[in-house]
């Protein structure tokens, strides 16, 4: 009953205050990043119909239960570790529980020590502190690393300081300008509506058009890094 209770406790505080998600991991150069909107094995573990253990616990903080790790091996992206987080005993206290986390990747990949992940886009990995300019909405990371990748393999990288990456959006839009995708994606009500709601967290004397928007998200939107 009161290992019960520890459990309910757990979760109704998971409910409440663990609002943020358990980032996934990027080793690369011997550092590493934290992951928060690029995570490939995520939608390659839902292809291939990969259930976790029964054991694994759902959190507010790990909704999509699993947790990946990756690295970049001779310029190649690698799912190198699956994880999972559980309730086991506690060693000096047998009726409480301790959450901890549990490596299953051989339960998926007995074989095999890296699994090559199969991507092609561009992805931007913000790192270091956020510097808030006028308002949180508004604030840039300290440094950005750019990844331009096909088929897994790293085609071109970029690690830029906050105003480098700021001068390269303005770059890399200006040709963007140029192309048929400009185009469509200015007439594109999603793009729209994102500015919208872009705007309704900024101060007046901050809101952005369209072009301004499509600017500072200017890798999400193009192919290749000229």
């Amino acid at each position: 009953m009161k290992n019960l209770f520890l459990i309910t406790l757990f979760l109704f505080a998971s409910l409440i205050y663990a609002t943020e998600q358990i980032p996934d991991v990027l080793k690369y150069n011997g550092k590493e990043y934290e992951l928060r909107s690029f995570s490939p094995a995520h939608k390659y573990f839902q292809d291939k119909g990969f259930q976790p253990p029964k054991e694994a616990i759902q959190t507010t903080g790990n909704q999509k239960i699993f947790l990946f790790t990756y690295e970049i091996i001779n310029e190649k992206l690698y799912l190198t570790d699956v994880e999972i987080l559980l309730l086991e005993p506690n060693k000096k206290y047998p009726n409480m529980t301790d959450l901890n986390s549990k490596s299953i990747f051989k339960e998926y990949f007995p074989h095999e020590d890296k699994i090559l992940m199969d991507v092609s886009k561009i992805t931007v990995i913000p790192y270091g502190d956020l510097i808030e300019e006028d308002s949180w909405s508004d604030g840039y990371y300290k440094n950005y690393l750019i990844f331009e990748f096909k088929s897994g393999e790293i085609t071109k990288k970029l690690d830029l300081s906050k105003q480098e990456y700021i001068t390269e959006s303005k770059k890399q839009f200006k040709l963007f300008k140029t192309t048929k995708e400009y185009k469509e994606v200015k007439k594109d009500i999603k793009a729209k509506k994102s500015v919208d709601f872009f705007n309704e967290f900024r101060p007046k004397k901050l809101q952005v058009n369209i072009n301004q928007y499509i600017e500072r998200h200017i890798f999400y939107k193009i192919k290749h890094i000229q």
